[in-house]
């Protein structure tokens, strides 16, 4: 059918945007689906609590990834667009496993739930702090570094991996600092999440980004007087 056709096309002149909904699904799992849960388990299962701080890292790290996923998957012919897209992403992402596992079980400690607000307004001291700092800097340099994709064939599908590797190393580095508010917030709060990713987006996206750390900073200050001072 012509829509059919319409939307083949779409996907294969925008092959970002299946990411963009994946990214969109994070965020309904995060507020839906297990809304509050990042911080106490769900129904009794800490591999639930794991899967909705998996879904946080989806709804948070996709949307700055999708800038690159769209420069890999044009660089591959337009039948393995998607497939490079999910191989650099999929990759990317596993990089944050880890950082996934260790958050949810930080999250869930009682020392944690009990001091939640100078912590969560240390923690976005030190993401302010991190923003300012040269080791930022050249990770933001990094997440806009590429390398040789072949366009096709299996060497594509292991550059396509590679690079996802590459670039999600580079994206921890960076980003780190903007997910551990969210570790010891003591509710998921929509706009400190918000906030976060937009951060996050804006220096990915922007090819020289790090020019923005000076805004970020004096937002994550003022953030975290609210936290202190506020309550």
């Amino acid at each position: 059918s012509t829509w059919a056709a319409s939307a083949k096309r779409f996907s294969w002149r925008h092959p970002e945007w299946v990411l963009g909904l994946v990214a969109a699904g994070g965020w309904v799992i995060v507020f839906v689906v297990h809304p509050g849960h990042t911080h106490e388990p769900v129904a009794g299962s800490w591999p639930a609590l794991f899967r909705s701080w998996a879904a946080m890292v989806v709804a948070m790290m996709v949307p700055p990834a999708l800038r690159m996923a769209r420069y890999v998957a044009v660089n591959s012919r337009w039948r393995r667009r998607q497939r490079a897209a999910f191989l650099f992403a999929g990759s990317s992402l596993a990089v944050w496993l880890p950082a996934a596992l260790a958050a949810a079980a930080l999250a869930a400690l009682p020392w944690v739930a009990s001091n939640r607000r100078w912590l969560l307004g240390a923690a976005l001291m030190l993401a302010a702090a991190w923003e300012l700092s040269p080791y930022k800097r050249r990770a933001l340099k990094a997440c806009h570094r590429t390398i040789p994709l072949p366009p096709d064939g299996r060497k594509a599908d292991k550059a396509d991996i590679r690079l996802g590797l590459l670039y999600g190393r580079a994206c921890f580095r960076a980003c780190w600092s903007l997910m551990l508010p969210m570790v010891v917030a003591a509710h998921v709060s929509p706009l400190l999440m918000l906030a976060l990713t937009a951060i996050a987006v804006a220096e990915e996206v922007v090819v020289k980004g790090y020019k923005l750390a000076p805004v970020a900073a004096t937002l994550l200050v003022v953030a975290a007087l609210m936290v202190l001072v506020l309550g």
